[in-house]
């Protein structure tokens, strides 16, 4: 093998190995929950919405989540889906560093939930009881 050629498989192989670290940052990952574990995009910063095609953008962050809630965040990314009635189908177009004020957010939010939960849960006895 002459060493042009050697050359210009490496180089090659340099841009082949760079769409494949663009292709796999935008790659959220699979998002799911099972029994109240698994992982959930929350939050929609910067929100735009095209009304002609429907289509909504915006960035939102992905957490690990259990009971359902929002516990460790993995990533910020900018989406985008269809505008529809439970659609839940999104498409990555970036990846971003975590965006540290939505998260504070989602969990202050979660927090206030929870909160909530256990305030109703301790107040219905005595508001059944009366």
């Amino acid at each position: 093998m002459s060493r042009r050629n050697i050359q210009h498989n490496l180089q090659s192989f340099k841009i082949e190995e760079e769409h494949r670290k663009e292709e796999q940052d935008k790659n959220p990952g699979t998002l799911f929950i099972f029994n109240g574990i698994g992982r959930k995009y929350f939050g929609r910063a910067e929100y735009l919405y095209d009304p002609k095609d429907r289509i909504e953008r915006f960035k939102t962050t992905i957490f690990v989540v259990l009971f359902w809630l929002p516990l460790i965040p993995t990533g910020t990314f900018l989406v985008e889906r269809k505008r529809a009635l439970l659609s839940g189908n999104i498409k990555v177009l970036q990846r971003f560093p975590l965006n540290w004020e939505q998260v504070m957010k989602v969990w202050i939010v979660a927090g206030i939930i929870v909160l909530a939960l256990i305030w109703a849960i301790r107040s219905l006895p005595r508001i059944l009881l009366r």
